[in-house]
């Protein structure tokens, strides 16, 4: 058995130093069982300055498990407008890492980061086939039965949700799919979609796509805090949504779902269980930086 903490906008800059501590907590192991992988699907700075780089540094080197990381369109200067069109993620690479495309693997995973944030188009995001063909070439080389994809921005956005998927969702999905992906972690929107929180699946249910809120932002757009744990037992996955109650991290929401193989060699992801007992959490106030 295995288990994924997926944080998001994580917005140093605009960091609440009690709710980072906490989540520090259940990292280690200490207040939270110890992940096996800490995945981190974009935006650790506010503005892309070179401080809350240093600031996100320090919280990646205080990790004691494994990490992936990839940028989000926050990671992209947006006032130095020639920074963002020709180096929009010096910066990135200089404090974080200069792996833009990080591969994970042990036993039952692999989770292979992509970045979908370019500069321009700044807010939306974009995939390029040469980025999606990278992804499934190394989904494709390996046998392990959990097949993740990490990005910053959304490959599909579900009712009432009123902002565009990533600039190439249509046909880099159907590929994600044929190359046996069959979750998918993403950010950006600091919403977990309370529709269908805990995740939701692609329209023909061969892809589970687990959105996450702000871990640790004041930037909260009306939600609290929040991070997601996904544990993968056998063809069983869990996905858990932790929510910040104003002193700790509990659980709220969570879905249970199955991988079930067709015919053909083809399979979806079987929904079979959903929680929806309200969480402790307290409504947090917006604040707008």
């Amino acid at each position: 058995m295995k288990s994924i903490v997926h944080l998001s906008d994580l917005h140093f800059g605009t960091e609440d130093k009690t709710v980072l501590n906490a989540l520090l907590g259940d990292l280690d192991g200490l207040t939270a069982p110890k992940p096996t992988l800490v995945v981190i699907s974009g935006d650790l700075t506010q503005r892309a300055r070179a401080r809350q780089f240093h600031t996100a540094r320090q919280f990646l080197d205080n990790l004691l498990v494994p990490y992936i990381v990839v940028p989000g369109n926050h990671d992209v200067p947006l006032y130095d407008v020639f920074r963002r069109l020709w180096s929009p993620l010096d910066l990135y690479k200089q404090y974080i890492t200069d792996d833009l495309s990080p591969v994970f693997v042990q036993d039952e995973l692999v989770v292979v980061g992509i970045t979908t944030a370019h500069g321009v188009p700044h807010e939306q995001g974009r995939i390029t086939r040469e980025i999606a063909d990278k992804a499934c070439a190394t989904f494709g080389a390996s046998s392990v039965p959990w097949k993740i994809l990490v990005a910053h921005h959304p490959f599909v956005t579900p009712h009432g949700v009123d902002k565009p998927a990533v600039d190439g969702a249509d046909w880099a999905l159907p590929q994600l799919e044929r190359c046996g992906v069959d979750v998918i972690l993403g950010g950006h929107l600091h919403v977990v979609h309370a529709s269908d929180v805990a995740g939701f699946r692609s329209p023909d249910h061969k892809i589970i796509c687990v959105p996450a809120g702000t871990a640790i932002s004041t930037r909260r757009h009306g939600e609290p805090n929040s991070y997601n744990r996904l544990v993968f037992n056998g063809a069983m996955l869990n996905v858990y949504h932790r929510v910040w109650n104003g002193e700790r991290f509990v659980d709220g929401p969570s879905k249970t779902y199955r991988r079930i193989e067709r015919s053909g060699g083809n399979y979806e992801m079987d929904k079979l269980a959903q929680n929806n007992v309200p969480h402790e959490a307290s409504a947090a106030p917006v604040t707008k930086m």
